[in-house]
């Protein structure tokens, strides 16, 4: 029996061993006909197959491409009211009040917590603000301005004619030291019950609209304050207006003055839940806090904030010619610079365009006329003809500035200069660029820089300086009279050269009253002859002010400003917060 189921054993080994010969045999046959007979095929066709691959992905890549494309097609960024925007800004803020303008900040800030009768809007146009209309006598002296009904301060108490009327008598009242009260010399103001309000000038004043984009203060307030301690009262950190934004925190320990929206204002409740300012000492301190998101806006791009970091590509400027000129102001009353025909000399030998590239990268318009161009009575007729550094030397020696030793005197009067102006920035690096031309005609040049309250308190208002280089607003009007009459030389006027003329001042005095642009424009070019002829200052030119702020603000407009706070006109539209929206469900 042990032999039989031993041989049964070995027969089903054998089988088993015959089973597995014949599937190695068939699976082997298998491979060499299917699959490596076939990879023998395929190296005949792989460059076809290649190709089609290619092509295959080619067109997934392009298939997704145009999903994404679809994708971004078929929805936008639209505005969504709410968020706060942040906005940087140079410079220290102590006071908010606007009769008593600080700093470009500080009216930055004040444009957005005050409101004027008027406002100038995004094309230098005077629109509507308090006052929703106004009317001109026929002999220019009264103009008569008709209130909004039912304003109110942001302290909810009645917003009232009288209230115009006190901030007229604390802008001319001497003992509050505004640096309006020029503007406003003579005028006489009168409230016609509580929406009307009436002024009263002494003599026609066609730019007088100008003027009443002040903002306006609460009587209801300040009414008991001494005009002697206006500046010091602590209504400056914590102030109460009537415009779109109110103060929310005055925290300059923190460098952080922060608005938010006035519910009441008379526009409609701003789309922003607020406004707020941050405050830097450096451009780089700018740049690195919009590079980490800290701001969304920055209140003065400079060519310097442009060239600090490349992580300000994805900021959206907006660039503005205001009505502004870089001038120097010639002290036409000084023992040296007296003498005309030196002055004239010297406006004719400085060279612009170096003055531009030093200052601020090339980035101005030249000007050499106090009107800017475009302007009723603009022209170069009378524009003393620029000389080269040779001529300029040769005239210098006709004029009897002779060179001895490196250095020009005249009878016994050495040609040392002494110049002022603002510390830091473009104003500086122009200096130093006058600085550099004038050495090259044997005149040396003295720079002194101060920073902007010592300039303004210590030499512009003292007139403690023999050149000041420094930029003035011409305003949204073509009248220069605070500038260049002789009745504006003392402080607070601003007739920086101590300027005086018969036949400028005669021009200046007619061209102001007439409201024919035609008249104006032949006064005004009397104005340039004279000027011209005595060269009380040489303008340089017209500044560029830049503005930047994220993409993902809406509502704001770009344009022509009067002052850079003016990009405010519209700010209750604006918004900082996005979302996106299917445009079928727009179009729905």
């Amino acid at each position: 029996m042990f032999n039989y189921f031993r041989f049964r054993y070995r027969r089903q080994i054998r089988q088993a061993e015959r089973r597995l010969t014949r599937l190695k045999r068939d699976y082997s046959s298998y491979i060499d006909k299917h699959l490596r007979g076939k990879w023998l095929q395929l190296r005949l066709i792989r460059r076809f197959i290649i190709i089609w691959v290619a092509v295959v992905f080619v067109a997934l890549l392009g298939l997704i491409g145009q999903i994404r494309n679809l994708n971004t097609r078929s929805h936008i960024s639209i505005s969504k009211p709410g968020g706060i925007l942040r906005e940087a800004e140079l410079g220290t803020v102590k006071n908010l009040n606007p009769i008593l303008p600080e700093n470009a900040t500080s009216s930055d800030i004040n444009r957005l917590i005050f409101s004027g009768l008027t406002q100038h809007n995004d094309k230098r146009k005077i629109v509507s603000d308090l006052a929703s209309s106004w009317d001109i006598s026929t002999d220019g002296k009264t103009y008569t301005f008709h209130l909004r009904p039912n304003m109110k301060w942001h302290d909810g108490v009645a917003f009232s004619a009288a209230d115009v009327v006190f901030t007229l008598a604390a802008i001319q009242n001497p003992d509050s030291r505004s640096p309006l009260a020029g503007s406003w010399q003579g005028v006489k103001a009168e409230a016609k019950g509580d929406n009307t309000v009436v002024f009263t000038l002494p003599n026609a004043l066609s730019s007088f609209l100008d003027s009443t984009s002040v903002g306006i203060l609460p009587r209801h307030i300040l009414e008991s304050v001494d005009p002697t301690s206006l500046r010091e009262n602590g209504f400056n950190q914590h102030p109460i207006g009537t415009g779109p934004f109110k103060i929310k925190t005055f925290a300059t320990a923190a460098n952080e003055i922060s608005l938010e929206a006035n519910r009441q204002y008379y526009g409609g409740k701003p789309k922003l839940d607020g406004y707020r300012f941050d405050l830097f000492g450096t451009r780089q301190e700018v740049v690195n806090a919009y590079a980490s998101r800290r701001v969304d806006a920055i209140g003065n791009v400079t060519t310097e904030i442009l060239k600090a970091a490349d992580s300000l590509k994805a900021i959206k400027t907006y660039d503005y010619n205001l009505p502004d000129e870089v001038t120097v102001f010639f002290k036409t009353d000084d023992i040296v610079l007296k003498d005309k025909s030196l002055r004239q000399i010297l406006s004719q030998s400085v060279d612009r365009k170096k003055i531009i590239q030093a200052a601020d990268s090339g980035i101005g318009l030249g000007l050499s006329q106090p009107l800017l161009p475009g302007e009723p009575g603009y022209t170069t007729a009378f524009a003393v003809a620029p000389l080269s550094t040779s001529e300029s030397r040769l005239a210098l020696d006709a004029a009897g500035w002779k060179l001895d030793q490196g250095v020009r005197s005249k009878a016994g009067q050495k040609l040392d200069l002494n110049l002022v102006t603002l510390q830091g920035g473009e104003l500086e690096r122009a200096a130093m660029e006058l600085k550099k031309q004038w050495h090259e005609l044997g005149i040396n040049l003295k720079i002194k820089t101060a920073s902007r309250s010592e300039l303004e308190q210590s030499y512009i208002r003292t007139r403690q300086y023999q050149i000041l280089l420094y930029g003035i607003n011409l305003g949204g009007d073509p009248d220069v009279y605070a500038y260049w009459h002789s009745s504006q030389i003392k402080d607070p006027g601003l007739n920086l050269s101590d300027y005086s003329s018969a036949d400028a001042d005669k021009a200046l005095e007619a061209g102001r009253i007439k409201q024919d642009m035609l008249v104006r424009k032949g006064k005004y070019q009397s104005f340039l002859k004279a000027w011209n002829a005595d060269s009380p200052a040489i303008v340089l030119y017209e500044p560029i002010y830049r503005y930047g702020i994220s993409d993902s603000a809406k509502g704001f407009e770009g344009g022509s400003l009067v002052e850079p706070n003016d990009r405010f006109f519209n700010v209750q539209n604006w918004t900082i917060l996005t979302v996106q929206e299917a445009r079928f469900r727009l179009k729905s």
